[in-house]
């Protein structure tokens, strides 16, 4: 017996939309099944929520939704939005556009039977703003200006004089996050400045150790408004990373000073909303009065270099990891590498195959390993060729953190058979190995720490092949003049240890720049809240006009709109200035 998705979806929207547009919370909220769940993005308020329960998400409508208005329902018929089988087949996906006396949004819905009546509800909604009525993104130009009279060279050196001497937003760090924002609030005509404190946009990426390469595929890291060519590499690598951030700045027309950055201390006045700060642009002093500061240097703060008693008597070489430019220097030697993430594996990979005599990493509790395979089977799975990214986005975006975290503990024996074989070749070595904090694998791990784990490119092989060894459980106790004593009493005669400890919290570096007392108004930079749902990043970081940022290029790709929808709102005097 087929089944008609489309019917079921715009039978359930249906019902939706009539208890949504009357304001009928009870009614509304009988749409979704007793355990579901409400994710909202800047529709019922001007933040991101995720409510699980019929009570919780009644609770949380019950003075929003007759103020939100909400009407013209629509079932969208793009390719990837149609309603379709999702969730193994157990469930229907649709998604549908909506709108609001000044605003127009999107919705996404996973439908399940619900056991009782044999009705189709809702599991899980996810309502996003997309655009304010007036205010909507630009689009493309026609490239002709001034009735076929001006040069573009004029048109643009116009208007990168006048958003130079009063940007609206300035951003901190030209890497993927800080570029994509900047992009999408040129579309969204929010004059902004980019200050990178290197030479070059792309320099963080050149800086870094030589084999490094994306994990995650091309059509997961695609840029915002300007995917790769088709013949892209599908892990892009380090200098083309570097090279395309470039080269992006350029044709999204983007106002970027480099070798430039906030000097100590930007002061804030809140009657105006405005900053005002003193910028170091490539040698010359610049004052500032943006309304909003960017921060998207990352949510890494400086390197985490853990004392090492004797290091002052080793004889050899001790780095940390964000130092290593590859193993060619260190040919014949023997090595260390503290720590078990991504960067260590890397970091041990590539000493082992430039000849280094020994290597040998150092892991202190226990790590989440996942083959490259499973990441590109999730990645083709989510972002298929073919699919616009912003279809991609809306999709993945749509089910609450909370909910897929529980949806992936329940899959937690599935997830070990399928590293079976990887981690096979890692359980002779000594490793420790889990499948994140709680059993629900490494996706989350991310969200929670931004580390604690390795995607395999081939470093189990070595291990596996005794090329690289396992000190497991301990730690260096200390240096000596040519080795390592452990805190389990071996030793080691070592030339080189590479600390792959990873990195503070950025928030660190960032009371040099803004000072003790506004740094410690804003709480979280990175993690999960209680509801699932990011801590302080594009969201209010707890003072006024300080944004944080960070994340994957997916990340920073979506969650842009929602940073650029939130300052908008301020200007418009549509939410508070916060």
């Amino acid at each position: 017996m087929s089944v008609d998705y489309q019917q079921i979806a715009d039978s359930w929207l249906r019902e939706f939309a009539r208890a949504a547009f009357t304001g009928d919370v009870n009614n509304t909220v009988q749409t979704f099944l007793p355990h579901g769940w409400l994710r909202d993005a800047l529709v019922f308020t001007w933040d991101t929520r995720s409510l699980e329960g019929r009570d919780s998400i009644a609770a949380y409508l019950s003075d929003t939704l007759s103020a939100a208005h909400l009407s013209n329902f629509k079932l969208d018929e793009q390719p990837g939005l149609r309603a379709e089988p999702a969730l193994d087949g157990n469930a229907i996906a649709a998604g549908f556009t909506f709108e609001m006396p000044d605003r127009r949004a999107h919705g996404y819905v996973y439908l399940l039977r619900e056991e009782d009546s044999g009705e189709w509800k809702a599991l899980t909604l996810f309502t996003n703003l997309e655009d304010i009525k007036g205010y909507e993104e630009i689009g493309p130009e026609p490239g002709s200006y001034g009735g076929h009279t001006l040069a573009w060279e004029e048109v643009n050196g116009s208007r990168r004089a006048r958003i130079e001497n009063d940007p609206y937003v300035l951003i901190l760090g030209a890497g993927q996050t800080g570029l994509q924002i900047a992009a999408r609030f040129r579309q969204m005509d929010i004059p902004t400045v980019v200050l990178e404190k290197n030479k070059r946009v792309g320099d963080q990426w050149r800086q870094r150790y030589p084999t490094l390469s994306l994990h995650t595929t091309r059509n997961h890291h695609t840029l915002l408004y300007q995917p790769y060519p088709r013949n892209w590499p599908l892990y892009t690598p380090r200098d083309k990373v570097a090279d395309w951030l470039e080269q992006y700045a350029q044709s999204q027309d983007l106002i970027v000073w480099t070798s430039s950055q906030i000097l100590p201390t930007p002061t804030y006045d809140a009657v105006r909303h405005r900053w005002d700060v003193v910028v170091d642009k490539d040698g010359t002093s610049v004052r500032l009065r943006p309304a909003h500061i960017v921060v998207a240097t990352g949510f890494l703060g400086p390197p985490r270099i853990p004392e090492v008693p004797g290091r002052n008597v080793f004889k050899g070489t001790v780095m940390h990891a964000s130092a290593y430019m590859g193993g060619r220097p260190f040919v014949g030697k023997r090595a260390i590498v503290v720590g078990a993430g991504n960067t260590s594996a890397d970091i041990c990979q590539d000493l082992a195959f430039r000849g280094a005599q020994e290597v040998t990493m150092v892991q202190r509790s226990s790590t989440c390993v996942i083959s490259i395979g499973t990441v590109k089977e999730a990645m083709d799975e989510h972002y298929p060729d073919g699919m616009p990214s912003d279809v991609c986005d809306l999709r993945f975006n749509a089910m609450p953190l909370a909910l897929q975290r529980r949806m992936a503990r329940a899959r937690e024996a599935e997830m070990w058979e399928n590293e079976k074989e990887l981690h096979a070749k890692l359980r002779g070595s000594g490793l420790k190995l889990n499948m994140g904090r709680d059993g629900s694998g490494q996706h989350f791990l991310i969200f929670e720490r931004a580390g604690g784990f390795w995607i395999d490119v081939g470093v189990a092989d070595i291990i596996n092949s005794g090329r690289v060894k396992v000190k497991q459980g301990i730690e260096i106790e200390r240096l000596t003049e040519n080795g390592a004593l452990f805190t389990d009493g071996s030793e080691l005669e070592v030339d080189l240890v590479v600390l792959a400890t990873g990195y503070a919290d950025c928030r660190v570096s960032l009371k040099e720049v803004f000072g003790d007392d506004i740094v410690a108004r804003t709480p979280y930079l990175w993690g999960m809240d209680e509801e699932g749902e990011l801590h302080g990043c594009y969201r209010p970081s707890g003072h006024p006009g300080l944004w944080y940022t960070g994340g994957d290029f997916a990340m920073s790709r979506f969650l842009s709109k929602q940073l650029g929808l939130q300052i908008k709102a301020s200007e418009l005097g549509l939410r508070p200035f916060i």
